[in-house]
């Protein structure tokens, strides 16, 4: 009995040390971030813009390199030496030596009915070609032999390629020859990439809040540029796999990180400005690129080299790269915060240390021994949210609640949006071309989502305009197209175009509004969560697009519209944001106030 009113005397005893200890953590000095750079530090100044720049120049962008990589001409069977020589002196072309020593392409389809279309190239004639008269075979006029009842052989000394113009030359496929019946090696290293995309997401988020903004951005930079020549020197396709899934994985980490470091180190307004420049880098600038030394490079070894050269100014983060002041707030160091907060502000307003320092204590409390007044209470609430940070995202009802809406819209968007591009590439055209007109269509939408989230003060209603006018214009597309038996692909290029650069623009607002909704100690976890898992519309969308083969054409655009109008019934669901004033633990409630520096409740 005497032990019972123990526990019970010290049960009661923890929990009022428990309270103390919080009403000491309310009454330390604090300060808003937003408020810092409203007043003293400037929100949109040379110090934000330099390292918004600098994130876009050293982030390359690797997710489209397969459409050169992957590119390939049609090909036939080598032959032997005597009959490539009278090929070549007869200035016979392509198709017609093709679709005379093996099953082609004729204008009613395949010549032999037995051979699958995978076949095609991949198979010539049974004959002893050393024997056979060329002269008389080859002759357009001639029956020397019907070939309707030959059978067929594998490839025996390897294939030629058709020199075209719309594919790329030296590609990985005829580098690890994964032709014919290896063809399937191709779409699996693309998956096998956006899986490596899936684990980025979510590792940079992890990594990022539990070890801070930089030090992220300075690992997986180097990882990514280890893997990157790991993958020009890759002696075959299981190795060159291998190295572009971890080279997926530091990308992808270092997108994540970088786009919350961008929209902590501004305020609301700004924060869509802000990450243009590194949607611009990403989209546009770096794929446009690409096209343009796919063009000069013809080796993908030596291509694949210059696409990853960006990564290379990541040498600067060691000497420019800031931490994030709202996540060292959130991490109860906000002396360091203030400290990047001074350099920020020295940079933006050209003032020397000491005038900095003297504005700071004109507008702050002091914060010296900040970080030893909470005492071992603080380190210790750290160090359990520090060992729970894969759940972090869902620790409460009300963040699960949006990390799961979130991962739901982010899904649906992404599909959509990889659906219609990848639906949309079909076009006959020079790869080159195709690839810059891909990467040109970024700018509208990028242009778009920057404009309406810089003059709204709200993050929600704009987003799901947007959703539902990509939804109307799918629906309308996708009707007349499956059902309006029409001539031509006229209205579904058209509709499908302007849904993708709308879509673009709502994944763009998503970089903005998705973060806002998080506290700052787990912004980044989240943040990589839902992208991580949103990676899954991006393989889930290669089985929609199979509809429009095996049941009607522009049935796809109706499943991206009935997908895109639940995502829009979802965002109601979601918690709206103006994007001020954001908490920095998940204890706290976001607050759209911002009027008072010495607030506990509002830090960011």
């Amino acid at each position: 009995m005497f032990q019972l009113f123990q526990l019970i005397v010290l049960s009661q005893t923890s929990q009022k040390l428990s309270t103390t200890a919080k009403r000491m953590l309310d009454m330390v000095p604090t300060f808003h971030v937003d408020t810092v750079l409203e007043k003293i530090v400037g929100p949109c100044g040379l110090w934000q813009w330099s390292i918004a720049v600098l994130l876009a120049v050293s982030t390359a962008s690797l997710s489209t390199f397969p459409v050169f990589a992957n590119s390939f001409s049609p090909h036939r069977c080598r032959m032997e030496d005597s009959a490539e020589e009278y090929f070549a002196a007869q200035n016979f072309k392509f198709d017609y030596v093709a679709s005379r020593i093996g099953p082609w392409y004729t204008n009613a389809g395949i010549r032999i009915n037995s051979v699958g279309e995978n076949d095609i190239g991949c198979v010539r004639y049974q004959l002893d070609w050393s024997r056979v008269n060329l002269i008389a075979f080859f002759d357009p006029n001639s029956t020397f032999v019907r070939t309707e009842n030959l059978t067929v052989e594998q490839c025996p000394l390897g294939y030629v390629h058709q020199e075209s113009a719309m594919h790329y030359p030296g590609n990985v496929i005829i580098d690890f020859d994964t032709r014919c019946a290896k063809s399937w090696l191709a779409p699996l290293g693309t998956s096998v990439y956006m899986l490596g995309m899936l684990f980025g997401f979510i590792f940079g988020g992890w990594f990022g809040d539990r070890f801070g903004r930089r030090p992220t951005l300075l690992g997986f930079s180097i990882f990514e540029l280890c893997c990157g020549v790991w993958t020009c020197l890759s002696p075959n396709y299981v190795s060159y796999v291998l190295a572009r899934f971890l080279m997926a994985i530091g990308n992808t980490a270092q997108i994540n990180v970088s786009s919350v470091l961008v929209i902590e180190l501004t305020v609301a307004r700004y924060r869509s400005v802000l990450t243009a420049p590194l949607s611009l880098g990403i989209n546009f600038i770096h794929r446009g690129l690409m096209a343009f030394e796919a063009y000069m490079i013809p080796q993908w070894r030596w291509l694949h080299l210059a696409v990853m050269s960006p990564n290379f100014l990541s040498v600067l983060y060691f000497f420019y790269l800031p931490e994030s002041p709202r996540w060292l707030v959130a991490n109860n160091r906000p002396n360091e915060a203030i400290k990047v907060l001074q350099t920020g502000c020295r940079v933006n307003k050209w003032k020397s240390v000491e005038a900095v320092a003297d504005n700071f204590e004109n507008v702050l409390p002091t914060a010296e021994g900040f970080d030893n007044q909470i005492g071992d209470q603080t380190s210790r609430r750290s160090t359990d949210k520090q060992k729970s940070v894969i759940l972090k995202p869902f620790s409460t009802p009300r963040l699960a609640k949006t990390t799961l809406l979130c991962c739901f819209i982010v899904t649906g968007i992404v599909m959509s949006f990889f659906g219609l591009l990848l639906y949309a590439s079909e076009v006959r055209t020079i790869v080159y071309l195709a690839a810059f007109w891909n990467a040109s269509s970024s700018v509208p939408a990028i242009l778009l989502s920057s404009l309406i989230y810089r003059y709204t003060k709200r993050r929600r209603l704009p987003l799901a305009c947007i959703i539902g006018l990509s939804s109307f214009t799918l629906i309308f597309g996708g009707l007349f197209t499956t059902f309006g038996h029409l001539r031509s692909d006229l209205l579904l290029t058209v509709c499908s175009n302007i849904a993708l650069v709308l879509l673009n623009s709502s994944l763009c607002m998503c970089y903005v509004y998705v973060p806002e909704l998080f506290p700052s100690d787990i912004r980044t976890n989240a943040f990589g969560t839902v992208l991580g898992l949103a990676r899954i519309g991006s393989i889930i969308c290669s089985f929609v697009n199979e509809l429009d083969r095996y049941v009607k054409h522009g049935v796809p655009l109706l499943v991206y519209s009935i997908v895109l109008v639940v995502v829009w019934l979802s965002i109601f669901l979601m918690q709206d944001t103006s994007g001020e004033n954001l908490p920095d633990r998940g204890d706290e409630k976001p607050s759209y106030d911002c009027t008072s520096i010495t607030q506990p409740t509002d830090s960011t």
